[in-house]
């Protein structure tokens, strides 16, 4: 038995009731799905030590070195701090979201169809333990919830299960709230307009604008005009907000360092347009969420990771 069948049998046997009837492609039952599939978009307001909001956005697969000459992307690092000594967990992309958010991989080794146990907790246990709104975005998801890969034109692909963080895991997808906190980015956008975007977020473009399917160009221009205009809007980067983006993993030929730049109103004016050499990792985004809010910890590779702050 393969290490992937070995894995999703654990999830079956962890996870009796999750939720699996959002997986059909079918033209039908997507609209049936998206008619009635349940969306939540919970807010809160738990102070943080440096930061109120954390918003992490993941592009793909690029060496630091090649994003960080890619103009667009260099101009956002002068907006912020540059993190010039932050690696990626491993290769494929699968387990580098999946330890993003858990701070392991849990033997994901690559792009299958995983299911970790309910047992296991990810960062959603320690943020509603605390009382903290979380939520989960991926450009082209066609409805809350929705658990398998879809492609809404001909010719490309749009979004992807693996790079969804918390599908992998039975503790959220055997839960619809917290399937319905896994939206599309219609549906961030109402959110921003209305104000009602939770304090804890990871968004991740589909993928032609995350470069898996294009290039680092074409990344880079998304990325700056995407943010630029939600940085300059108080709904989005309201007080004390914290914006990581970076890449999900580099290429596999090289040393797995990537670009990562803390953005946002977070981030102090003296510090922008400097860079930090402190060696940080993908548990680092787990770990700089428990320190900011108390939320303990998952007992996983964040207990020694660094923290951004």
């Amino acid at each position: 038995m393969s290490h992937s069948s070995i894995l999703l049998l654990a999830g079956l046997l962890g996870a009796a009731s999750a939720q699996l009837q959002y997986t059909s492609t079918a033209t039908s039952a997507v609209a049936a799905a998206r008619a009635t599939a349940l969306t939540l978009s919970p807010t809160s307001n738990v102070t943080g030590h440096t930061f109120d909001r954390y918003v992490q956005i993941f592009l793909e697969n690029t060496d630091y070195s090649k994003a960080i000459a890619d103009t667009n992307l260099a101009y956002l690092a002068s907006q912020g701090i540059s993190l010039t000594n932050y690696y990626a967990i491993t290769h494929p992309s699968q387990p580098n979201y999946i330890a993003a958010v858990g701070a392991s991989t849990f033997g994901c080794t690559d792009d299958s169809f995983y299911r970790i146990g309910s047992s296991t907790k990810s960062i959603v246990d320690l943020l509603e333990t605390a009382g903290v709104s979380w939520s989960v975005y991926g450009e082209d998801m066609p409805y809350s919830g929705f658990e398998a890969n879809y492609n809404n034109k001909a010719g490309a692909n749009d979004y992807v299960r693996k790079h969804n963080p918390v599908m992998s895991y039975d503790s959220v997808t055997s839960n619809l709230n917290r399937l319905a906190k896994s939206k599309n980015f219609t549906q961030f956008d109402k959110e921003v307009a209305a104000n009602t975007l939770p304090q804890w977020m990871f968004i991740t473009p589909n993928m032609t604008n995350d470069a898996h399917d294009s290039s680092i160009t074409v990344a880079g221009k998304w990325a700056r005009n995407w943010l630029t205009p939600l940085l300059a809007n108080t709904h989005f980067n309201k007080a004390r907000t914290l914006v990581v983006l970076t890449f999900d993993e580099g290429s596999t030929s090289g040393t797995n360092q990537i670009y990562s730049v803390l953005l946002g109103s977070a981030v102090p004016a003296a510090k922008i347009g400097t860079t930090n050499s402190t060696r940080f990792t993908h548990y680092s985004l787990t770990k700089t969420a428990e320190l900011n809010w108390d939320l303990g910890s998952l007992g996983q590779n964040d207990v020694g990771a660094n923290a951004f702050f």
